[in-house]
């Protein structure tokens, strides 16, 4: 595949640093730039998918997960000793203090 392609003054300086530092080619440089590219692209991609899974998989129903979850969420995001002071003691079976 050939590549025709505008560079700004910048982009064009790096270009030259890379060729002039690492002895390669254009075709050279460009060649590795794109393979490091779709590499740190598709690791971010692969972090980021793992990560949605974990997230996802927390919610996977199992036996010990609550029935009325999607109802109380916040009595289980909040545990009572990590329970962020929002005026509902009352609501909650708390005392003020």
């Amino acid at each position: 595949m050939r590549i025709n392609a505008r560079l700004d003054d910048n982009a064009a300086d790096k270009l030259d640093y890379l060729q002039r530092t690492t002895g390669l080619s254009l075709s050279d440089v460009v060649r590795e730039s794109i393979e490091h590219y779709y590499a740190e692209v598709r690791d971010r991609t692969e972090r980021d998918a793992a990560a949605l899974d974990v997230l996802v998989g927390a919610f996977e129903g199992s036996d010990d997960s609550p029935t009325d979850l999607s109802a109380d969420y916040k009595r289980y995001l909040w545990a009572d000793d990590a329970a962020p002071d929002t005026g509902d003691d009352e609501r909650a079976g708390r005392t003020g203090g």
